[in-house]
């Protein structure tokens, strides 16, 4: 047992320390790079999600009832929660991270597979959003776009069957104040935008937003504001 622990540990620090290499050259390329297109932003952001996500599942294990990993750097957090054929929650907990949580009914999805076990990984990235800009939200109305809550991901590795039995509810901070003239959207990344497909919000007020998604991805709240009119600057030249 003792060994399998310290696998267990060992596994965990070697995730970890791999992100923080990720997470580091992706800030380290956006500094030395202010110029970067929209195009260089989205890739790198891609590229960190997949790395992200690959190395988040590693830390999925069989197990007979259900067990949980968990990880915490100053760039992203990360929860894997794990059911097995015999696991006897009704419901597993909430996955919760500093600034978002998800309830998902991870027990009926692993009802839907046949080996009777699946499990979900949740991250939540602080500094994302250097990347995957509110701008990339593309809108029919010319408006001011704010990232309201950190850039978070939700996938099911390792298991086979990832139909949902029931839409998805991430509970989102709000990490800078509310305009209350401002809209707010729940939207999901898609290769190279912010779009609101299959996304809604459920309620809302100053501090937090419940967003809720009928699929599973890198997802976000942007708020939009209208554009203060332009003021001429007539100068008094003589």
């Amino acid at each position: 047992m003792a060994h399998r622990d310290y696998n267990e540990m060992g596994q965990s620090s070697t995730v970890t320390n791999i992100l923080t290499v990720a997470l580091n050259a992706s800030e380290k390329i956006l500094d030395s790079s202010s110029s970067a297109s929209r195009a260089e932003l989205a890739s790198c952001g891609n590229l960190v999600l997949k790395t992200s996500e690959k190395l988040i599942s590693t830390l999925v294990k069989p197990t007979d009832t259900s067990d949980s990993a968990s990880f915490t750097l100053p760039s992203v957090e990360g929860q894997v929660f794990m059911v097995g054929p015999n696991v006897t929650l009704v419901k597993i907990p909430r996955l919760d991270t500093t600034n978002s949580s998800v309830d998902i009914d991870l027990i009926g999805i692993a009802k839907n597979n046949t080996e009777g076990s699946a499990a979900v990984a949740f991250m939540s990235y602080v500094t994302m959003e250097n990347l995957l800009k509110p701008d990339f939200f593309n809108t029919s109305n010319d408006t001011i776009k704010t990232m309201m809550s950190t850039v978070i991901s939700a996938t099911l590795p390792k298991t086979t069957n990832t139909k949902l039995t029931k839409p998805v509810n991430f509970i989102l901070k709000h990490i800078r104040e509310f305009d209350p003239n401002g809209s707010l959207s729940c939207v999901y990344w898609n290769i190279s935008e912010w779009i609101v497909d299959g996304c809604s919000v459920l309620e809302t007020n100053s501090s937090y937003t419940v967003c809720s998604c009928d699929h599973l991805s890198t997802f976000a709240l942007i708020m939009q504001t209208s554009r203060p009119p332009e003021v001429l600057n007539i100068s008094s030249e003589h």
